[in-house]
């Protein structure tokens, strides 16, 4: 898609900072991770329009635990629709808008944000800003009595790879404004760092699998309170239609000081409408 605009770069690095680094009121939605190599990264700067990459997407999660409200509340979470969309401002910086929303099958119970700034410094090191958040629909979770939505702000980096259908990226980043805490039950401290690693993989020429692992730590470059692993596989049946699916569990590696040690998984089966 594209949309001309002579002067759109300084705007654009604006916009993203204020997203990713002032949007405080916002709160836990990661990046889904697709790996996609022909992606042409027809930037803003060279080619003064902008041209949005992404895809629209929609899953259906069965079986799953994952619960519905940001105090991890309420039915099972049953359905997920929304949209990941992606500007190369320069061919080295990229901005990328993800929404997802929640249904229980009867009712919407959630939609999360997610924006990210990334600039590639050097080849193989990657600079990002990046701010996650959850907000309920009809509904007021709340934590130690008090009303509560997620909220996740922070810089880090990664070290990407990519060679013949072949992606891998460790990375980290360091949390500057949350109020996401330690473990499933909410009850430890504040993050202080994520890290992780992504593997993208294309199997055949329609086929793809990716893989993102997240290690959730109250403490700098500790093992962690709790881990994230999400796989996808996709399928491209047509150039603008791909079957998609996959698994995801987020578990405690640790008991909690309250004892807990909880685990949410899910299958999901879905299709994406990239563009």
């Amino acid at each position: 898609m594209n949309f001309k605009n002579k002067k759109t770069i300084k705007f654009l690095l604006l916009l993203a900072v204020v997203f990713c680094t002032l949007c405080l009121q916002f709160g836990y939605a990661y990046e889904i991770f697709i790996y996609r190599p022909c992606l042409k990264k027809d930037s803003v700067s060279k080619e003064n329009k902008i041209t949005l990459h992404g895809e629209f997407f929609g899953h259906l999660q069965l079986p799953s635990t994952f619960p519905s409200y940001n105090d991890l509340s309420g039915d099972e979470d049953r359905w997920n629709y929304g949209f990941q969309n992606l500007i190369f401002i320069t061919e080295n910086t990229s901005f990328l808008t993800q929404l997802i929303t929640h249904d229980n099958g009867h009712n919407r119970t959630k939609f999360d944000w997610h924006f990210s700034l990334r600039h590639l410094l050097f080849d193989n090191f990657a600079v990002i800003i990046g701010h996650d958040s959850n907000h309920d629909s009809d509904n007021l979770s709340k934590l130690y009595g008090k009303s509560f939505y997620l909220n996740r702000n922070y810089v880090g980096f990664g070290l990407p790879f990519e060679s013949n259908n072949f992606y891998i990226e460790p990375f980290t980043w360091f949390f500057h404004h949350t109020n996401h805490r330690g473990h499933l039950d909410f009850s430890g401290e504040k993050l202080c760092q994520e890290y992780g690693l992504r593997i993208g993989l294309l199997l055949k020429e329609r086929l793809s699998l990716n893989l993102q692992v997240i290690s959730q730590s109250e403490a700098y470059f500790s093992l962690g309170q709790a881990f994230l692993v999400d796989l996808i596989i996709r399928f491209r049946v047509l150039d603008y239609l791909e079957l998609s699916s996959g698994a995801c569990l987020w578990k405690d590696i640790q008991k909690s000081r309250l004892g807990n040690q909880k685990n949410f998984y899910k299958l999901i089966w879905g299709i994406a409408i990239p563009f």
